[in-house]
């Protein structure tokens, strides 16, 4: 029998996408909040209308359990957190040299043993269209194994945030996380790392993101210079690399802390991947949120309104 009123088709699902790293608490100078980056991407993720997956481990104690409920507020699904009766929850004390933050992150911690099989089978379930991850969670040899598994699991795209560490990186880690991934983002300090770690010779940062570009076959690199703004050099095909630059957004109120500014602008990089927007749209879009993360206190908004003037302008084309 052919109903009266035909069902209407329900709403399209949220894009699914993947974040693997550290989910930790950053001790500040005003006290504990949850972060790390991949926690910080994969939130903003969920406030941007997407369907994020966070592959990650938190220890079963009091700053678990404050992680595993700052996912649940953010929307951010608990199915790929694994939870360690052993090691306890990762823990960042913070501190600001110049206005640019600086982290201290003891070894031994819950992010540092993601089970690999349970990553892959997770992330190969989600189906994400794009799996973002860093370098901290490989400096131990069981995540950085689980971190093989997730991207073995799955043919998205990959983007990479390098977030570099002081100690907890080498050349190797870097090389392999530039070659596995499809888009990199670093900030200008990093880049001028990657170029030490690989004894590249070109030193003005035009010709040696395109030469980073080039070598590992990106389809674009990032970098982010905090208040001088950022640039990118995307792969147009080929060799032929094309050098978008950017000043610094000038949102209305003071800088409030400059902690989790780079998320914000990878968050951005994220969804346009998913939204098939252009390397300069992101770029200029990834700026804009990330002043505007600047004027608020801590790495993520925790309010849903945040983001909607961001959404309704990029809906409308708006840069």
């Amino acid at each position: 029998m052919t109903p009266r009123h035909p069902s209407r088709p329900g709403p399209s699902p949220s894009p699914r996408v993947c974040v693997f790293g550290e989910a930790l608490v950053d001790a500040l100078p005003g006290g504990e909040v949850p972060g790390g980056a991949p926690f910080n991407v994969a939130c903003h993720a969920a406030g941007f209308g997407l369907a994020p997956l966070l592959v990650t481990r938190v220890g079963r104690d009091e700053a678990g359990a404050t992680l595993l409920g700052a996912l649940a507020a953010a929307g951010v699904p608990a199915s790929g957190v694994g939870v360690d009766a052993v090691r306890p929850s990762g823990r960042a004390v913070v501190s600001l040299r110049g206005g640019v933050p600086r982290f201290e992150i003891p070894e031994g911690a819950a992010f540092d043993a993601i089970d690999g099989e349970a990553a892959g089978r997770v992330t190969k379930e989600w189906g994400p269209s794009v799996v973002a991850f860093g370098t901290l969670a490989q400096r131990d040899p069981v995540s950085r194994a689980a971190l093989h598994e997730v991207l073995s699991a799955t043919k998205a795209l990959r983007l990479a945030d390098l977030n570099l560490r002081a100690s907890w990186y080498d050349g190797s880690v870097v090389c392999r996380a530039l070659s596995a991934a499809h888009v990199v983002k670093v900030s200008d300090e990093e880049l001028e790392e990657v170029r030490r770690l690989l004894c590249l010779t070109l030193r003005d940062h035009e010709a040696l993101s395109a030469d980073v570009v080039r070598r590992f076959r990106l389809r674009a690199l990032y970098v982010t210079r905090g208040a001088k703004g950022a640039f990118v050099a995307a792969r147009i095909g080929g060799d032929v690399v094309t050098f978008v630059e950017v000043p610094a957004a000038e949102p209305p109120g003071p800088v409030v802390d400059t902690v989790g500014a780079g998320d914000a602008f990878t968050s951005v990089v994220l969804l346009g991947l998913v939204k098939g927007w252009t390397a300069e749209e992101s770029l200029r879009r990834g700026v804009d949120f990330a002043g505007a993360v600047t004027r608020i206190a801590g790495a993520t908004p925790g309010d849903p309104a945040f983001y909607a003037p961001f959404l309704s302008a990029w809906g409308r084309g708006t840069p």
